[in-house]
């Protein structure tokens, strides 16, 4: 979709509806001059600084798990913060989620891998739901829900795969979104928690290409609001009551990826003219990923081009664009300096990302070789005092660390 055509949306018997074409007269259509345009402007790139968009505290959490199945800091698909817990989602190594206190105390694991009832031969995502862990994206295809300390509870089978979903607490209902090429009509429902009254909504087209990605990250929750999003659509949807409402739309201008050679290319027999054209050819194009923040204040995600990453702010009160170099300069703490913000671990307010104890340590060394001695111990002491501590609690550990910063309100 351009994501400077005029949109339109229009409302048929439940079903939503958007469009590149004029606007239809109707109570519920949505004009240009009520989306947030976001303009990405390579030529603009600078240096960041974390203090621009985090408030100064920085807290650091290392996920003490000596089990054999322990998830290394490679390993996170997911990581969510739920009231005093953190969950964290492993698809590849252990096939499971584990439960963490906000110490980083393990508590519990999520793992049925098998066949039969309560079981799942692969899993892609979770969401929790009134201290309920509904866990997705299950092979075969089902719904299966766990408490936090592990036990199963029940399950809901389904006839083809769900990727992601939220419940809507006021409405008490779920939506759910598939993949759009293994779905016969729609890519989102809407239903009860009883599972019946199914409302649709994005009917598939066929011709439009949503790229071959997991759709984990397709909603994206924001405070108490939540919103919805596909690869390669340049267009951010607000559920509002139980309706899609478009509301963030990018403009790459001249840096804009065209979807038909992006599609040519990756029909390349040849793997590694497919994988050059990805890493080092392609242009600007929109994927929903875990680092996407979303608050009442910010947008920010990363993106590539030409082989080069950058960092996109976009503050929405302002309708402003800012876009950092790939690299940002810690100057809340001093310590370690991230290319990029890794993952969003709550509704907005939270993000950072996780690195291994043992390289935690290794940065902490740097700072002491960097300062001396002296300045060092006055570091350590002061503003680096958090970051010493954890470092040096972890330092022969390869589990995560997680860094996080929160989002300035």
């Amino acid at each position: 979709m351009n994501s400077f055509c005029q949109l339109s949306i229009y409302f048929l018997s439940g079903l939503i509806f958007y469009s590149c074409s004029t606007a239809k007269t109707s109570e519920n259509s949505v004009s240009i001059d009520d989306l947030e345009v976001i303009k990405i402007n390579l030529s603009e790139a600078r240096k960041g600084k974390l203090s621009e968009f985090f408030e100064p505290m920085i807290e650091y959490i290392w996920l003490k798990d000596d089990s054999e199945d322990a998830q290394l800091s490679a390993g996170l698909h997911k990581i969510h913060f739920y009231k005093d817990k953190i969950l964290t989602l492993d698809i590849y190594g252990c096939h499971c989620i584990k439960v963490f206190d906000k110490s980083g105390q393990y508590l519990s694991k999520i793992r049925a891998y098998g066949e039969g009832p309560g079981k799942y031969l692969d899993l892609d995502n979770f969401m929790v739901v009134n201290d309920e862990v509904l866990v997705m994206g299950v092979y075969p295809p089902k719904l299966i829900w766990f408490s936090l300390e592990g036990d199963f509870l029940r399950e809901e089978k389904l006839k083809s795969n769900i990727t992601a979903g939220v419940f809507l607490d006021s409405l008490e209902r779920y939506h759910f979104s598939s993949s759009p090429y293994r779905t016969e009509k729609y890519i989102v429902h809407g239903m009860n928690s009883d599972f019946r009254d199914t409302t649709n909504y994005f009917p598939t087209i066929e011709g439009r290409y949503y790229g071959d990605f997991s759709g984990r990250n397709n909603y994206i929750l924001s405070g108490e609001d939540k919103y919805f999003t596909l690869a390669f659509q340049d267009t951010v949807f607000k559920l509002k009551g139980d309706n899609y409402i478009p509301k963030l739309v990018f403009d790459f201008g001249k840096y804009r990826q065209d979807l038909e050679e992006f599609k040519r290319k990756l029909d390349e027999v040849d793997p590694m003219v497919r994988l050059d054209f990805l890493n080092k050819k392609s242009k600007l194009y929109f994927v929903p990923n875990s680092s996407l923040i979303l608050s009442e204040k910010y947008f920010f995600s990363s993106f590539m081009y030409e082989g080069i990453s950058f960092n996109v702010f976009y503050d929405r009160k302002k309708q402003e664009t800012t876009v950092w170099n790939w690299g940002i300069e810690n100057d809340l703490d001093e310590g370690y300096n991230p290319y990029t913000i890794q993952s969003v671990f709550d509704e907005g307010r939270h993000a950072g990302l996780r690195i291994s104890g043992v390289e935690l340590f290794d940065m902490l060394e740097m700072k002491r070789e960097e300062l001396g001695n002296e300045a060092f111990e006055n570091y350590i002491q002061g503003k680096g005092k958090r970051f010493a501590e954890v470092a040096t609690a972890a330092k022969e550990s390869e589990n995560p660390v997680l860094i996080i910063y929160t989002v300035k309100k």
